[in-house]
């Protein structure tokens, strides 16, 4: 299965696309990231502007190309910090779904530190330690103490990158303002880390782009050559000493100089409160170094879809087929008795098939057959009462994936009619199909109700139906094992729209079979 994430951050966009396997496994397929800056007026005025919805739509049209193109069978995309504290983020929501059909889910501090958490989890090494795991966004720091299995502690600070470069007034900054930025750092920092603290750690993680930057700064003033991918970085330790000697070089270098210092054009403006900020978490929590985490919110969000959604991924390995899929999806949700409704199904093509001559349908029909068959019982999640009408209603709400509208309406109408009732004018829905629609929902559900009736002891005693179709009659030739009569008095109680729809008088011819061998499976 084909997963993408999305995570509409305050400095950051970032996609990522990953295939997952059913034992849970994730490999990246695809990456991108565009620093679109969300929070440079969000957290000043309180409202994203014109430019930041131009620039967000501009990055989202960007993402939803790479979705098209791998054709992603889930998307999750969240926003933070930036989305959530302005007046017009719900605004900004609705024009980011009306502009690129993304819908995002804007979530809270705590929810933002547990993906964190999550996704850190796949990439630290924690060699049975605890980690104090630290995500430096643009609108807030979340903090997290955890090991391989938990999470114990965690905290979200409205303290990022981009609400310090606000506090900032002079560039390159002044010693004194310098100052005056740590000790807000400082303050802010320690009044979480108790709870932090109590639990204890014994190393500090940081992840995030502001983190990898330092890092990056760090081993170019040593003469290494760094830049995406980071193949090989896993795990990167960086030691406080090293951090505090980067900010003194960037806090005297203007923009220019530091812009020839490799960075990011979009990050030599935050870079300085960057390392500012970093410095001090490390000063607040007496760490002597930092491990680099290369994994954070957006591989949190895959592991958070695979951990809600397994049996979904199972079926994508048991059923590639999006249709079937589907179809098998929403048997599974409802509960169906699946010998059942698989015996049905295989009787349901055996008569189709048998009576290609009278009904003319394509074989493409006889696969919406199956699939009304598999569905045909799903009704009973609601209330065995009325079932095919709530089975009806189930197929015509539910996302039925790989089908048409059309092919929608057939399987909610077949079903509709597989008891009880035949098809009617004065029936709204059937009434509203057009002529071909409707020759097409009374030819199979003409078939369903017969084949139904055929496991009417749901013991799958008939093992096939051969059709023997005459100039006024059609012949059921049921080959079964023990006593069909239970089935065959079932077959006859709703034989009704079958002799209606083929103009035919319907007969029985029951033999019995010595062995019994197990059925071939159906709709597999």
């Amino acid at each position: 299965m084909k997963i993408a994430a999305i995570d509409v951050g305050t400095n950051s966009f970032h996609l990522l696309v990953a295939v997952v396997g059913v034992e849970g496994s994730i490999e990246v397929v695809d990456r991108a990231k565009d620093m679109v800056r969300l929070g440079e007026t969000a957290f000043k005025g309180g409202v994203i502007t014109p430019e930041g919805f131009a620039r967000g739509v501009e990055a989202l049209r960007g993402f939803r190309r790479l979705l098209d193109r791998h054709q992603c069978d889930a998307v999750v995309a969240v926003a933070t910090s930036a989305v959530r504290e302005a007046q017009n983020g719900g605004e900004f929501v609705r024009a980011m779904h009306d502009s690129t059909g993304i819908e995002l889910r804007v979530i809270r501090g705590d929810e933002e530190a547990h993906l964190v958490y999550l996704g850190a989890r796949s990439s630290l090494d924690f060699g049975g330690r605890r980690a104090l795991i630290v995500d430096v966004g643009g609108g807030s720091v979340e903090l997290i103490v955890g090991d391989a299995r938990e999470s114990y502690a965690a905290s979200s600070l409205k303290l990022g990158v981009l609400r310090l470069l606000e506090k900032v007034t002079g560039d390159p900054i002044g010693a004194d303002e310098r100052t005056r930025l740590a000790a807000h750092c400082h303050r802010s920092v320690e009044a979480c880390a108790p709870p932090l603290r109590r639990v204890g750690f014994d190393f500090v993680a940081m992840t995030s782009g502001t983190a990898h930057a330092i890092g990056d700064l760090i081993a170019i003033q040593r003469g290494a050559e760094v830049g995406p991918p980071r193949a090989g970085t896993r795990g990167r330790r960086v030691a406080f000493k090293d951090v505090l000697a980067l900010e003194d070089l960037l806090a005297t270098r203007p923009p220019a100089e530091r812009a020839r210092m490799g960075l990011d054009p979009k990050r030599i403006d935050s870079i300085v409160p960057g390392v500012i900020l970093v410095r001090s978490i490390l000063e607040v929590f007496h760490a002597d170094e930092m491990v680099l985490c290369e994994t954070a919110l957006r591989e949190g969000l895959i592991a958070d879809y695979i951990a809600k959604n397994r049996p979904g991924l199972q079926l994508v390995e048991e059923f590639p087929d999006l249709r079937r899929r589907s179809v098998f999806g929403l048997c599974r949700r409802c509960g169906v008795h699946q010998g059942h409704a698989e015996q049905v199904a295989r009787l349901s093509l055996d008569l189709f098939r048998g009576t290609r001559l009278l009904h003319g349908l394509p074989n493409a029909d006889g696969e919406l057959l199956e699939f009304a068959a598999l569905l045909h019982d799903i009704g009973y999640h609601i209330a065995p009462a009325r079932h095919h009408k709530h089975g009806e209603y189930l197929i015509a709400n539910y996302d039925m994936k790989g089908f048409t509208s059309d092919e929608v309406t057939v399987l909610a109408q077949v079903v509709r009619y597989h008891r009880k009732t035949t098809p009617k004018e004065s029936h709204e829905a059937f009434a509203r199909l057009s002529p071909q629609l409707k020759r097409k929902v009374r030819t199979l559900a003409a078939i369903l109700r017969v084949a139904d009736g055929l496991d009417r002891s749901y013991g799958q005693l008939v093992r096939q139906v051969h059709c023997d179709v005459g100039e006024k009659s059609v012949t059921l030739r049921v080959a079964a094992v023990g006593d069909p009569a239970l089935e065959v008095w079932g077959a006859r109680r709703k034989r009704d729209l079958f002799e209606e729809v083929f103009a035919r008088k319907m007969k029985f011819d029951v033999r019995a079979e010595e062995e019994e061998g197990e059925a071939p499976p159906a709709g597999g």
